[in-house]
């Protein structure tokens, strides 16, 4: 059999098991292994082969890298809706507790010292899946 055609089987099935991870970097180790088939059925010798495929892979994991760190996290403006909101004090003790919020019990810490649970709280920050408050 020849080269190109490892190389577009290999494509095919990193291209297949990218389909079930949704990380997209498949896709471009993929498309690095089309391109080596390509320049192998132009006649390319294996060396120019690996260069082909590991070029293509290098940079295209580097821009996806990029791309990923520059769109915008949709849980982080998720958080950003809860800043300033009150919560209902449920239970609270040396600056951790637990509040009612969005008709569920979440933890709770205080911001700072300062902080006074007779007094209304709001939402400074989200931690994972605690809550931190101040006045």
């Amino acid at each position: 059999m020849q080269a190109y055609v490892w190389w577009w089987i290999l494509a095919a099935v990193l291209v297949g098991v990218e389909l079930t991870s949704g990380t997209f970097y498949l896709l471009v180790y993929g498309i690095a292994a089309a391109a080596a088939g390509v320049a192998a059925w132009l006649g390319a010798g294996v060396v120019v082969q690996l260069l082909t495929a590991g070029a293509i892979a290098v940079l295209g994991t580097l821009a996806l890298r990029h791309w990923k760190r520059s769109t915008a996290h949709p849980e982080t403006s998720v958080q950003d809706m809860d800043i300033g909101q009150t919560v209902q004090v449920e239970s609270w003790q040396g600056g951790r507790g637990q509040v009612k919020y969005r008709g569920a019990l979440w933890d709770a810490e205080a911001e700072s010292a300062a902080v006074d649970s007779t007094r209304p709280l709001l939402i400074r920050a989200v931690r994972g899946n605690t809550l931190v408050l101040g006045n």
